[in-house]
């Protein structure tokens, strides 16, 4: 097996920054089409993704649900702060800005 990084297909520049930001050429040329939110085919493909994020769960009961956002890594984070830790929920000092916003304290020095 080969270490060595290939470069980019379509000649872009490395994105040498946290996070996997680059995409491959693969990827990009699924996203060449355009997609409406409406669309029977989205819908279709957005349903298959759901039930299979469900399915990792193993809820038998039907509690759960998934809920597809888009954004940033930081966007995802901050949604999830906001959804999942309660008011006197523990999160570490890199999310030491959002204190006010969330009304959480505990955990952060």
């Amino acid at each position: 097996m080969s270490n060595a990084i290939m470069a980019p297909k379509m000649g872009e520049p490395y994105l040498l920054t946290p996070g996997p930001l680059t995409t491959s050429a693969r990827t990009k040329e699924a996203m060449l089409r355009d997609w409406g939110s409406w669309d029977s085919e989205f819908r279709a493909l957005t349903a298959e993704m759901r039930e299979g994020l469900l399915a990792l769960t193993g809820d038998t009961q039907g509690v759960l649900d998934c809920v597809p956002m888009q954004g940033s890594g930081s966007f995802s984070v901050e949604a999830m702060l906001a959804s999942f830790v309660p008011r006197d929920g523990k999160v570490g000092p890199q999310q030491r800005h959002l204190r006010p916003a969330y009304r959480t304290n505990a955990g952060i020095p």
